[in-house]
């Protein structure tokens, strides 16, 4: 019900129809005039409840993540042979899961984009985030991996996954088939390990289990304008490498090597980079 008021005078939805039903006008003239205010009150009154009944939407923007691939600055190419740390190198797979994408404000407040996985591989482009609401970003954050729960689910959990789902069945695997749970990264390819230039041994670089997940964050001073939420980083496959001798470690799959794959896990805070809009 609405009540306009002027002064100790007011009007109900009530009142207006009881007086319409019941005035007895002394004249023609007095009755068009009364007839006439009580319609523009009527009017008025149905205008202002139905302005309150509409909230003014917020403007959505659609957040994109693109990864380019680098190799100490040049481009990512599986058919070149990079030298790392003084090692010939050659690579065949470079996948990782991101997950937890979180972009705060300039003062802070978060807004997290629920339930989102990524599987970024070196074709995968630029790919759908989430909506953000228009304004200013300050930071993003993510982690490389997959969180706890969705990492100890059970075997019919994870088959049942819809193949449209990156958590589901992928080629190359990206879940361990000894074992629940899912590879993080994998970064494959071959080494050197005689020093003659050409890449001979096998070389996996595999990390899953808990503990090898890798929160990132990275200031990004994003505003999110219509049309404009897309996002680029850098992922630098020398510096996810740095420091490792790679003639003689290369193969790591947590258990089997675990300082190797801290080793590896840690350089990750360096490899990856933000770019641009």
């Amino acid at each position: 019900m609405a009540a306009f008021g002027a002064g100790s005078v007011s009007f109900h939805y009530e009142s207006v129809f009881y007086l319409k039903l019941n005035f007895k006008p002394n004249n023609m003239r007095s009755s068009k005039f009364l007839l006439l205010a009580l319609f523009i009150l009527t009017t008025v009154a149905f205008s202002a409840c139905n302005k309150d009944d509409q909230p003014t939407p917020e403007e959505k923007v659609m957040a994109g993540f693109e990864f380019d691939y680098v190799v100490d600055g040049e481009a990512y190419d599986t058919s070149k042979v990079y030298t790392i740390n003084g090692t010939a190198v050659k690579f065949t797979i470079a996948n990782f899961y991101v997950g937890g994408i979180t972009f705060l404000s300039e003062e802070g407040v978060p807004t997290k984009i629920e339930d989102k996985y990524l599987l970024v591989t070196p074709g995968s482009g630029m790919q759908e985030v989430g909506e953000l609401a228009t304004g200013h970003y300050h930071m993003a954050q993510f982690f490389i991996g997959v969180d706890p729960v969705a990492n100890s689910q059970t075997e019919e959990d994870f088959t049942s996954r819809d193949a449209s789902d990156p958590l589901s069945l992928q080629f190359p695997t990206m879940h361990w088939s000894w074992n629940n749970g899912y590879k993080f990264i994998r970064v494959d390819g071959k080494v050197d390990t005689d020093a003659d230039g050409v890449p001979d041994a096998v070389m996996s670089f595999h990390l899953g289990n808990d503990d090898m997940l890798k929160n990132l964050e990275f200031i990004i001073h994003k505003d999110a304008d219509p049309g404009q939420g897309d996002m680029h980083f850098e992922f630098d496959l020398a510096k996810a490498l740095e420091g490792i001798n790679l003639s003689q470690d290369y193969f790591t799959h947590v258990d089997d090597f675990p300082e190797l794959a801290t080793k590896f896990r840690d350089n990750l805070a360096t490899a990856f980079t933000y770019k641009h809009q």
